[in-house]
């Protein structure tokens, strides 16, 4: 079966037409999986009053203060940071979409958000291959909400990664379609969103390699439309030209073999073991296809060739960095949708796989699926539950914006807490926050003496703290046995406030 017949008989010859059947056929279905999704992720969401990664609490708050400021050029929350006099916000669309849940109790409204752009990942997967005539398209879905706990937990955030995925997601529609247009306007989105877009180079760079090697077909039209979008996304953009310097900076710092620096879990593997049992249904399910293709279609098809390189790029990348869990389950999914489909419904030739085997596969692969989504989902709540309290921070964070002046820089003893400090309290500035390479970069030398002091290496630190950092205020969670052990040793360093999570200590001289 050649490409030209596959698009005609999966409906690929006519967009309007395809959507306008979407909207109108099976309708009582697709209003089922809208609920079944939604309520999913509604109810893990809010399984827990907590927002699950520290990141989200910045990135609500900076929406809230970009809905009330406008653009921000400059983080002087971050004193010691390469952001402190000239920020570029990579995260810009996501920081605007986030705008209209700023209001009211930013917590629920924020998780009111991460549910819903996660549903809207899960949907876009859906939506996709129905449009794509792929058969038993719910039962796909339910795939995707029975893939993996990490892979849910992470999606649950509030942060980049249901936007980004559904963006993904429709990238490839697009290239499938060949929706050239559509392809530059999410490109050129994808850019303003997150500076992972050369990810939708590869993307598409797969797709036009296969295309090329398969039907000899050199579709040159995808990568002029899809730099294209690149290229305006760089140039019209708020923060040009200083963002490319960002994007080389971003892309450095991912890239970095420098171990001294101790950045967030995210960006190290996942246990081999563990990766491999937390995903065990995509695997079967991935190896399973991969097995049954290699072994009964006759001819090569571009399209399922190409989701089968995007997914074994993902798992690669998984490989490298916990991460790309968010990726690639939903697209080592998508290969198996193509492929089983492929297999089943359009290899007219082998009608014993079509009417014998597909029925038993189907029956073990249903009851396993409804196994998957039930222990996923547990365990995705037990992480989300495991998160810090909201109010980890808060009670030391209120104090700080009551007791001292606007401007007072407080010296924090770990870079991941600045997110709920900076949610609570901006009107004190902090030492540094989000990721540790941005002070690194800004000075490797003050970065080590910050170290130093958090880790209980140097003595009677009030000295240093004050000469080198310029503050009088100190917080610190009660982690910290040794810089606490020796905060409390100094004659000059006094507790003014102290909760079951954390403390605050004020300079004297």
């Amino acid at each position: 079966m050649d490409v030209t017949t596959y698009k005609k008989n999966t409906g690929y010859s006519n967009a309007k037409d395809q959507v306008r059947s979407l909207m109108t056929s099976d309708l009582y279905l697709h209003l089922l999986v809208f609920i079944m999704v939604f309520s999913f992720f509604c109810f893990l969401q809010f399984s827990t009053n907590k927002i699950a990664d520290r990141d989200g609490y910045f990135h609500i708050k900076f929406s809230q203060l970009m809905r009330e400021h406008g653009i921000i050029y400059k983080l002087p929350w971050m004193q010691f940071a390469i952001f402190k006099d000239y920020f570029r916000d990579h995260h810009f669309l996501q920081h605007i979409l986030y705008m209209p849940f700023t209001f009211g109790n930013l917590i629920f409204w924020g998780k009111c958000a991460a549910f819903i752009f996660a549903a809207l990942a899960g949907l876009s997967f859906y939506i996709i291959l129905r449009l794509c005539r792929i058969k038993y398209s719910f039962f796909w879905v339910v795939a995707f909400l029975s893939s993996s706990h990490a892979f849910l937990y992470r999606i649950s955030m509030l942060r980049v990664q249901g936007i980004s995925l559904a963006l993904m997601l429709l990238c490839v529609y697009f290239i499938i379609k060949k929706r050239y247009k559509n392809l530059a306007a999410l490109a050129f989105s994808f850019v303003w969103l997150y500076d992972g877009f050369p990810l939708l180079i590869a993307i598409t760079l797969i797709f036009f390699l296969c295309e090329l090697f398969i039907e000899k077909k050199a579709d040159f039209k995808l990568l002029i439309y899809l730099f294209s979008g690149m290229l305006a996304g760089i140039i019209i953009n708020p923060f040009f030209p200083s963002n490319i310097e960002s994007y080389f900076f971003n892309f450095g710092r991912i890239s970095s073999s420098d171990t001294s620096i101790q950045v967030g879990n995210e960006w190290y593997p996942y246990n081999t073991f563990f990766l491999l049992k937390d995903s065990a249904f995509v695997f079967i399910l991935f190896f399973g296809t991969i097995g049954l293709v290699l072994g009964s279609l006759n001819k090569k098809n571009y399209i399922l060739t190409s989701t089968f390189f995007v997914s074994l790029l993902f798992m690669v990348l998984l490989f490298k960095s916990r991460r790309f869990i968010e990726y690639w389950p939903p697209f080592a999914l998508l290969f198996c949708a193509f492929g089983v489909n492929d297999l089943f419904y359009n290899n007219k030739e082998n009608r014993f796989v079509k009417r014998g085997i597909s029925y038993c596969v189907l029956s073990i692969v249903v009851l396993i699926t409804g196994y998957f989504t039930i222990t996923n989902f547990v365990a995705a709540r037990k992480e989300l539950e495991g998160e810090p309290s909201k109010d980890y921070y808060k009670g030391a964070a209120l104090w700080l914006k009551e007791h001292t002046k606007p401007g007072t820089i407080v010296f924090n003893t770990d870079w991941d807490d600045f997110p709920q400090l900076f949610f609570y309290n901006t009107d004190n500035y902090y030492i540094v926050g989000l990721d540790p390479n941005y002070m690194y970069r800004h000075n490797k030398s003050l970065y080590r003496t910050w170290q130093d002091i958090t880790k209980g290496k140097i003595e009677n630190p009030h000295k240093i703290i004050v000469e080198k950092f310029n503050s009088f205020c100190v917080l610190t969670d009660n982690e910290h046995k040794g810089f606490i052990k020796n905060a409390n040793k100094d004659p000059n360093m006094r507790i003014v406030y102290k909760d079951k999570y954390c403390s605050v200590y004020s300079i004297i001289l």
